[in-house]
């Protein structure tokens, strides 16, 4: 055998020898993990079997650690306990006081209860409960005497009302100037709430609990609103947005503000923590601002075209607050936080807030003079003669401080028993106002006493057109009157004076024109006009001379009867237009933009007799909402 051979046979022999000892170690292993498996089942089992008699690992009844103790190991753990028992209080502000368990009558029953927790146990889980406490209540392990409890309670320290102080909830400071508000902290009593106190006493009684943190317990009246609550912040920032704002109402040179301190008088604090504006309050400062700057229906003083100083009694002019919108106004600006400077809202304004309000831009009219100025920006464009209303009919017009109303040309006056046609109106005063009169041919003088109009300015035509040409609506009408400047004569667009004179061919004149009205149409308007400017030119001795005037009235009221039933059909007529369109609308879909808008058009341009025949408007209002409520959608 060469020497590869032996080599080769030594290295087999060698494996083998290898593969043995590593079976023999295995088998080894084995054989000690197999005593250790048995060793630790029969420990544990040995413990499970301990643990059968005594409570598990990190066990406590009522409180007591009774954990690896037997029933009368646990007995007696508990007799001592409730034999030497004494309950620590321990009160807000650091102070403590103690029950002590032989003065309530504290005393312990077994029965069969401990057994009874026992049995609950599995005595096989031991392992676990080295990690898993498990917390025992025996409930009729531990008694006291309820009377003896009540009386201790009662001789606390803590339990006297005398030595109770209220919390308080957290609040908002006084307004601070410059700063606004800042949250007023909590306030901690120590009132208790009795029968949690009672109820958190006897169950520390009942499981022997050494200590009783009263505050911890919720035992005293705490506030309901700390500084940290969601309601007192939020109280925090509304208040502060209030009182932030600034609203400056200008009055010409003059300006009312609006700021934190005023504000802060109009906050209403809830006791949810709310923070509301006081209307009413707000309104007493509006209705301030109003007695301070309204000035419609007082008096104003005027230095007349004499230089003379009157006062014109009250009329509608000046300037007037509309108080619900501006006070809409002012709680918006409040709710928004948001700054404004600028006006308080108007119900009616005038020319200016300092000096006199009327401004520079004003009527002037004189009534014992018959006479008028007209001044815009402070120069005189007009002055002119005029007749006033009747005197001796019970028209005299008033006298006062008013504003123009409106401006209108080819306007048609009508009142009782008459329709004047007349070129340029400009009322101030309700049914009065400035006006043409071309039926006139005197101006000036007495003539407003006995042949006056109906309570109007008449104006020559000139005058009157060149006053509607410069004036604007608003502007003032200052009406007075002024002992000494009375005139007996009248300016006249002819040559002749007849105001006190018989004047046979002046009265045959009117006769003729009267009887030339004949009957009357919707064309007479221009005759009857001309027969009464020649009459109402007459003196009143001559108008008694005329024998056909009452044909003149007749002519009157049925030339105005015609005219109203000729704008009642025309007025008619428009409608029909309308009604029309609005039944074209039919069922409102997303394409009937266009015939609503239409019909609503047509509508507003309708005068207000139109209007009124108007039959289905409210199928126009209906379908307009159901077309809106379409594009919301």
């Amino acid at each position: 055998m060469n020497d590869e051979n032996v080599v080769s046979v030594d290295a087999e022999q060698a494996k083998k020898d290898l593969s043995g000892d590593a079976r023999n170690r295995r088998r080894k292993c084995l054989l000690v993990a197999g005593v250790i498996v048995v060793a630790l089942v029969a420990a544990y089992l040995i413990v499970s079997l301990v643990f059968q008699s005594r409570f598990l690992p990190g066990t406590t009844i009522n409180g007591i650690a009774c954990g690896g103790k037997t029933v009368e190991q646990t007995e007696e753990i508990l007799k001592q306990e409730t034999e030497n028992y004494v309950l620590t209080l321990v009160e807000r502000g650091g102070g403590t006081e103690e029950i002590i368990g032989t003065d309530i009558g504290l005393e312990i029953d077994f029965g069969e209860e401990l057994e009874q927790l026992l049995d609950q146990q599995n005595g096989f889980k031991w392992p676990v409960a080295f990690s898993n406490e498990e917390e025992l209540q025996a409930e009729q392990l531990i008694s006291c005497d309820e009377d003896a409890l009540q009386e201790v309670l009662a001789g606390l320290s803590c339990m006297d009302e005398n030595g109770m102080t209220d919390s308080a909830d957290a609040e908002l400071s006084d307004y601070i100037e410059g700063t606004g508000y800042e949250i007023v902290e909590a306030v901690y009593g120590t009132r208790i709430q009795t029968s949690v106190f009672q109820t958190a006493v006897q169950e520390a009684v009942t499981n022997l609990q050494a200590e009783l943190n009263l505050e911890e317990a919720g035992c005293y009246l705490d506030p309901e609103y700390t500084e940290d609550s969601e309601e007192v912040q939020a109280m925090l920032e509304t208040a502060n947005r209030y009182v932030g704002t600034t609203v400056t109402y200008e009055f010409g040179s003059n300006s009312e503000v609006v700021e934190g301190s005023l504000i802060s008088q109009w906050l209403i604090f809830g006791d949810d923590r709310s923070v509301t504006l006081d209307t009413e309050k707000m309104a007493e400062y509006i209705s301030s601002l109003a007695s301070s700057y309204n000035t419609a229906g007082q008096s104003k003083a005027l230095v007349t075209t004499y230089g003379t100083t009157v006062t014109v009694p009250g009329g509608n002019y000046g300037w007037k607050i509309d108080q619900d919108a501006t006070l809409t106004a002012l709680t918006g600006y409040l709710e928004a936080g948001e700054d404004f400077t600028g006006d308080v809202e108007y119900s009616q304004t005038a020319a200016s807030h300092d000096g006199q309000d009327y401004g520079s831009t004003y009527v002037e009219i004189n009534l014992t003079a018959q006479h008028l100025w007209f001044y815009k920006n402070g120069t005189l464009v007009v002055e002119s003669d005029l007749v006033s209303g009747s005197v001796a009919a019970g028209n005299a017009t008033p006298t006062g401080a008013y504003r123009i109303s409106y401006k209108q040309k080819d306007a048609v006056l009508r009142g009782q028993g008459y329709a004047s046609p007349v070129s340029f109106w400009m009322p101030f005063n309700g049914g009065i106002g400035l006006h043409d009169a071309s039926w006139r041919s005197k101006f000036g003088g007495t003539i407003y006493k006995t042949s006056g109009s109906h309570g109007c300015i008449n104006l020559p035509y000139s005058a009157a057109k060149t006053i509607y040409e410069n004036i604007s609506a608003g502007d003032a009408v200052l009406v007075y009157t002024l002992s000494g400047t009375e005139s007996s004569g009248s300016s006249s667009t002819d040559s002749t004076d007849t105001a006190d004179n018989t004047d046979t061919s002046a009265v045959d004149a009117v006769v003729d024109a009267i009887n030339a009205i004949g009957t009357v149409t919707l064309d007479s308007g221009s005759a009857i006009s001309n027969a009464r400017g020649l009459y109402d030119a007459l003196s009143s001795d001559n108008q008694s001379l005329v024998t056909n005037y009452s044909t003149l009235t007749d002519a009157e009221s049925a030339y105005a009867a015609l005219t109203a039933e000729a704008e009642q059909q025309e007025a008619q007529s428009q409608a029909q237009t309308v009604i029309d369109a609005i039944n074209a609308i039919g069922t409102v879909s997303s394409e009937s933009g266009t015939a609503i808008s239409n019909a609503r058009a047509w509508y507003d341009a309708l005068s207000d007799a139109a209007k009124g025949y108007v039959t289905n408007y409210s199928t126009l209002t209906a379908a307009e909402a159901a077309y809106a409520a379409l594009g919301a959608n």
